[in-house]
């Protein structure tokens, strides 16, 4: 048995009605089960129940066993104190308050099938727990909570930015700088790109915006790339003109090590999103000046090609099987949408603006194609909750790791709404 059953089995009142009896066979009603704490102290405030026709109102706890007051420390800590009823699944012992008054306990009792259910959820190996269970959930109930996932997503990315914000003393260029490097490393090199930006000055980037091959060359040389001895013609050429720029900006490379390499595809590649990077630099100034003016448009990244030595390359010094496109992709640029400039459009819009309307942000992210990941392929193969979009895809990115990962069902609302379901069969 676990608290969180027991803390889901009291907060939706899911108890075996007929059963409020308190340990010593009193009868009580619970009118309010009160608000649910998940910081320290009390599970439950402001409670309000009915003993011998007198109402307490105060805070409730709840144990596994009655005993667990005193494990947890409980009878020595005074935010306990105004605890007006003790719920338990098994009471081995009477508590005692400091005023000398027998605390009343409660041995709660609940449907075994909805226990079932929980344990169920629990052991279940499956990608999604409660696969086999979702079609007992009406679409509204889902369709809402995974707008709600989607925007907790956009909240979590933008407070990540928020810090970064804070970095850089209130700097929003500065920020979006950091945060579109950081996101180029597409979670297994974010690390050693948020450091390369951190590393590199926006101002030696811009002064560089009409030539690529200056900001591949930087771009390379701050990432440690180019400290090696060059084995073809042009990293030497970008060797040349980082140490140039090197010195005339006093520049420090971060390590090599930093970058991952290993079971990467040859796209994903840091020298291939290195490039990458230095061609969004190209319009870094335009990008900034839409978002923070509110006039973005995807069309700003139209057109945008890397250097032609990245045809017949996925790193430096070494030739691709096949030529390839320079045109960085739709796939990309949505990438960089979705995790950049939606979230960062939205931070400065709730910053800057008190009669900001998100709505327009959620928009945009409906505007732009689901991804398809490991993830999403796993709801897909339930087929009850729809994937129409990227803010339809990043709900499942986010109820996946944050929920059906961390088999946190009890607090989604897929989950309680199947067992109230099975509450009724």
């Amino acid at each position: 048995m676990h608290e969180d059953f027991l803390h889901f089995i009291y907060k939706n009142r899911l108890w075996t009605k007929g059963t409020e009896l308190l340990t010593d066979n009193t009868p009580f009603e619970i009118i309010d089960t009160g608000l649910h704490n998940h910081d320290s102290g009390p599970d439950f405030f402001n409670a309000k129940i009915k003993i011998d026709g007198i109402v307490w109102v105060g805070n409730v706890e709840i144990h596994v066993n009655a005993s667990d007051w005193h494990k947890h420390h409980h009878d020595g800590d005074h935010a306990y104190d105004n605890v007006i009823l003790h719920v338990v699944y098994n009471s081995d012992c009477d508590i005692t308050l400091p005023n000398g008054r027998t605390l009343p306990t409660w041995e709660i009792s609940f449907p075994q099938t909805i226990f079932n259910r929980y344990s169920d959820f629990k052991l279940n190996e499956k990608p999604i727990a409660c696969a086999d269970y979702i079609d007992l959930v009406d679409n509204i109930h889902i369709s809402m909570w995974m707008e709600k996932m989607a925007v907790e997503r956009l909240e979590h990315k933008s407070e990540h930015i928020s810090e970064i914000l804070n970095l850089t003393n209130g700097n929003w260029n500065e920020t979006l700088y950091i945060v579109l490097a950081r996101n180029f490393g597409f979670g297994t090199n974010a690390l050693p790109f948020e450091q390369l930006a951190m590393h590199t000055p926006l101002n030696v980037m811009l002064h560089n915006t009409d030539n690529l091959f200056t900001l591949e060359a930087i771009a390379f040389g701050q990432a440690g790339m180019l400290e090696r001895q060059p084995n073809d013609e042009y990293t030497k050429k970008l060797a040349d003109e980082y140490h140039f720029q090197q010195k005339k900006y006093n520049l420090t490379p971060i390590p090599e090590s930093m970058w991952k390499r290993s079971k990467m595809h040859p796209v994903n590649s840091p020298e291939t999103r290195l490039a990458q990077f230095a061609a969004i630099m190209q319009k870094f100034q335009l990008l900034a000046d839409r978002i923070l003016n509110n006039r973005f448009d995807r069309n700003i990244f139209d057109n945008l090609k890397l250097s032609d030595y990245w045809k017949t390359h996925f790193s430096l010094g070494k030739l691709s099987a096949k030529e390839k496109e320079t045109k960085i992709g739709m796939q990309t640029i949505d990438k960089i949408l979705i995790n950049t400039v939606i979230p960062f459009s939205y931070l400065y819009g709730k910053t800057t603006n008190p009669n900001f309307d998100s709505e327009k942000t959620i928009d945009m992210m409906r505007s732009i194609k689901a991804e398809d990941n490991r993830e999403t392929r796993a709801f897909a193969e339930i087929g009850k909750i729809a994937c129409d979009n990227a803010l339809d895809s990043q709900a499942m990115l986010y109820l996946k790791k944050n929920y059906c990962d961390a088999k946190r069902c009890l607090n989604c609302n897929i989950g309680f709404q199947i067992m109230k379901e099975i509450n009724k069969i």
